[in-house]
């Protein structure tokens, strides 16, 4: 299975409503803020309350299990 990384897998979940409506407690774009906040940002989107309605409404999934196969990957960049 290919390695989950930020720059090519988690940053191009991040939409840009997803990054404005979060810029007020870290940036979504940023591969340290996503890091340093990957347990609420797993918590968040897995349990549908992230991303809100104007992001796109709750992710797939798939797209949470991507973020948790990066999570266990080691965070890769």
């Amino acid at each position: 299975m290919p390695q989950v990384s930020f720059d090519n897998d988690i940053k191009p979940l991040m939409t840009e409503a997803d990054r404005n409506h979060m810029e007020f407690m870290f940036d979504l774009w940023s591969y340290k803020d996503v890091k340093d906040n990957a347990d609420d940002i797993y918590d968040s989107v897995s349990n549908g309350r992230m991303p809100p309605p104007q992001g796109g409404g709750p992710w797939s999934k798939d797209k949470v299990d991507l973020f948790k196969q990066w999570m266990d990957g080691g965070y890769q960049p």
